[in-house]
């Protein structure tokens, strides 16, 4: 069922994208007297078919998108020269035509905006939340080092307003490493702060280190094989209570646990905004308590380790290290930190190098691992605001788009990090559904329908962006461009979009959790 849902949840999401693509060059055709040959929903041999006037309806069984041919657009093809013959006509008809393809996808993120800001949706709050793990060390948070504590809401970056946490991420990936003016608001009182956003060697983005503020527990990974794991725990649940305590924080949560090994706990569980109870008894398990230390042996940066997928990530990759040897399971880390109990030692992390002592220590663990549940903001807007709102934000979707195309261009962003293809947009599709449901969905519609735009009209040959460029030139010179010189240009196209796919393809596929589990 769950797999079901991703795949639908793709599907309709590209699918609904590229149909309107498709519905703006038919449209935009008729407007100008082109006329379509086929409008097709699907690809494949139609299954069903109706012609109208000069052009052939067709529902097709490959259900992603579909395609718009005109008369007379296949330059090998003989025409007659009559104006309704795609390349017969007036350049600035073919312009239009292809033009309205992306604008299609623009106005129907406008209206999707427009609609669900009169109808309200939430959003992750713009109070902020800093883990623990990053208010001291060689990570700590730019934000907590510059001041801003847990629990403060941000109200302005600069002169922006801040609505939500999406807003705090955009500022933040594009300062490029500038000095952002944070105004917040703590205890009813305001506060202003310089933060230099730090750049992350990963991903390549920028970030202040902050997350959403929350009260409920985020279950974001289960150790296999663990007692939560059998007791039906899912990732993305929210733990509410435990024996009817409110649970307000990370750290309060693991107190409550590692004290309780061996006794039945009921967890109150939410699930898609279903309350459930799971009753599950803490186990006891060895961690790896790594106390990192100074020069001058002043305690620093505390480090927990656990058997967990993101652990093994590294293990397999040989990117844990203690005194230069690299551990490459978790028994064998617990080995060798055995063998060291007590001394100092050299620890190294993915290229990060600490210096101190490390203990195995048991505790009680359920099996997860947890993060803060963002606490939500409801945005509603009247009639009026909600059309301005449905204008500045696609600007403002499509300024960021631009800007992190030409930081990928520039080598700025980690490309293979922040280059989705239709896989991954799929994946993406399918946990904002599955996990956030029909709103957010909805919102991440108008989003990718914004992004085709905004690729469509990239001057890549083959797209439309490249014919728009073409036929102003001809507009231009009044004459067209020879068959030949457009033929090496689109050659030139197909073979980099082809390069382009494969890379975009391969990286989505390298991406996917089943494959990155094989590697492990």
């Amino acid at each position: 069922m769950v797999v079901f849902t991703y795949i639908a949840a793709g599907i309709i999401l590209l699918g609904v994208c590229i149909f309107v693509h498709e519905l703006g060059h038919l449209l935009g055709g008729k407007l100008v007297g082109i006329k379509a040959k086929t409008f097709s929903i699907g690809y494949g041999k139609g299954i069903i078919k109706k012609t109208i006037g000069d052009t052939t309806y067709q529902i097709a069984p490959i259900p992603l998108g579909g395609y718009c041919q005109f008369y007379g657009e296949d330059p090998s093809e003989e025409r007659s020269g009559k104006g309704y013959e795609f390349l017969s006509a007036h350049p600035m008809k073919r312009i239009v035509t292809v033009a309205a393809g992306p604008l299609f996808n623009l106005f129907f993120g406008i209206i999707i905006f427009f609609v669900m800001n009169m109808v309200g949706y939430d959003k992750d709050t713009n109070r902020v939340h800093i883990p623990e793990s990053l208010t001291t060390g060689k990570h700590i948070s730019a934000a907590y080092a510059a001041g801003i504590r847990s629990g403060d809401r941000v109200l302005k970056i600069g002169d922006k307003e801040i609505v939500s946490f999406s807003d705090i991420q955009a500022a933040a990936l594009f300062s490029e490493g500038e000095r952002l003016d944070v105004a917040v608001e703590r205890e009813g009182k305001p506060m202003k702060f310089l933060v230099a956003p730090a750049r992350q060697e990963a991903s390549g983005r920028y970030e202040m280190g902050l997350m959403p503020y929350g009260s409920r527990i985020l279950v974001v990974e289960l150790v296999e094989g663990g007692a939560a794991e059998a007791a039906g725990l899912k990732e993305m649940d929210e733990i509410v209570s435990i024996n009817g305590t409110a649970v307000k924080s990370e750290a309060e949560f693991s107190k409550m646990v590692q004290a309780r090994a061996g006794t039945q706990l009921t967890f109150s569980v939410l699930r898609k905004k279903a309350v459930m109870e799971k009753k599950i008894t803490p186990r006891l398990v060895d961690v790896v308590n790594f106390q990192a230390m100074d020069a001058k042996g002043k305690t620093g940066e505390t480090l927990t380790l656990m058997n967990s997928k993101s652990l093994k990530k590294y293990l397999s990759k040989g990117s844990i290290l203690i005194n230069g040897r690299s551990a490459r399971s978790y028994d064998e880390l617990l080995r060798m930190v055995t063998g060291n109990q007590g001394k100092k030692i050299s620890f190294e992390i993915d290229g990060d190098t600490y210096t101190g002592t490390a203990v195995i220590e048991k505790v009680g663990q359920i099996g997860i691992f947890q993060a803060v549940a963002p606490e939500q903001v409801w945005i509603q807007y009247r009639p009026g605001k909600a059309l301005v709102q449905a204008f500045i934000e696609p600007y403002e979707f499509i300024v960021m788009n631009l800007k992190g195309l030409g930081m990928l261009f520039t080598g700025k962003m980690n490309v293979r990090e922040n280059l989705s293809g239709p896989i991954r947009i799929g994946k993406i599709a399918g946990d904002v559904f599955y996990y956030k449901g029909v709103p957010d969905f909805i919102l991440l519609m108008a989003k990718i329908s914004i992004i085709l735009m905004v690729m469509n009209l990239l001057p890549i040959p083959v797209v439309d962006g490249s014919h728009i460029i073409f036929f102003t030139v001809e507009m231009i010179r009044r004459k067209p461009l020879s068959q030949k010189v457009m033929e090496r240009i689109q050659t030139v196209g197909i073979v980099i979009l082809i390069m382009l796919s494969a890379f975009v393809i391969l990286n989505d596929i390298s991406m996917l959790p089943v494959i990155q589990n094989l590697f492990r």
